[in-house]
């Protein structure tokens, strides 16, 4: 009997995480649409539902819940909420939860993963670190204040970059793929992001930068359970 309710339960979860999923993904391409024909006010009333879904995926994915990720997820719902307002001051208080966003993501992927030597992390930032630099370089008088945020920005995926290439050259595995994969995705979106200030008048940087978005948290959320999944099949054998 015991197994009948535990199979139950079983389907029971599995199907709210199709249903989750499938809403996160219903979401995210009607926020791209909107951000790509620039409404404002679809853009602000289905915006703050995507990061909630992706909440609910990994919270009924999770068999051992990580709270400092849930709290990740709310700070970057907080940024993208005032990244919709498009002055400035707006944006920069998106930045600084975004940093915060960003920091506990690192802790996590150091929780969950063995640091793979600093000669292979340096190699793996180098690419990071001047594109960077190019971007800044190209950039500077439209990122103007808000430069230090930025280069921190910057600094901060820059070392994920490096943990993640160099864990994946040292230890393949789907885990690392995946990794590294969120990893080139949150970059690519930061170096879109900055883009679109340059290129103002072109609307197609913003949907872009969403797609790159919610495919990154997407996989980054797939890189967790996985690593969760991992790690609680070798503390059993122990």
């Amino acid at each position: 009997m015991e197994r009948v309710h535990s199979y139950k339960r079983r389907i029971r979860r599995d199907t709210l995480i199709k249903l989750f999923t499938s809403a996160y993904f219903i979401v995210s391409v009607i926020e791209i649409i909107a951000e790509y024909f620039n409404d404002t006010m679809l853009i602000y009333l289905i915006k703050p539902f995507i990061i909630p879904s992706l909440v609910l995926i990994y919270w009924f994915s999770s068999r051992k819940k990580n709270l400092l990720y849930v709290a990740a997820l709310l700070l970057s719902l907080a940024a993208n909420i005032f990244f919709v307002s498009r002055n400035f001051q707006s944006i920069l208080i998106g930045a600084i939860f975004f940093f915060f966003h960003r920091a506990l993501i690192i802790q996590i992927v150091l929780k969950h993963i063995r640091l793979p030597g600093i000669f292979p992390m340096i190699v793996g930032c180098i690419p990071f670190l001047f594109g960077y630099l190019y971007l800044i370089i190209m950039t500077y008088s439209k990122i103007d204040e808000g430069l230090i945020i930025f280069i921190v920005q910057c600094l901060l995926i820059s070392f994920l970059g490096g943990i993640s290439v160099g864990n994946y050259i040292l230890r393949s595995s789907l885990g690392n793929t995946i990794l590294l994969l969120s990893t080139l995705l949150f970059a690519v979106t930061q170096f879109v992001f900055v883009l679109k200030l340059y290129y103002s008048e072109n609307n197609i940087f913003q949907p872009l930068a969403m797609i790159l978005f919610v495919l990154g948290q997407y996989l980054f959320c797939r890189f967790l359970l996985l690593a969760e999944k991992k790690k609680a099949g070798y503390e059993m054998r122990l």
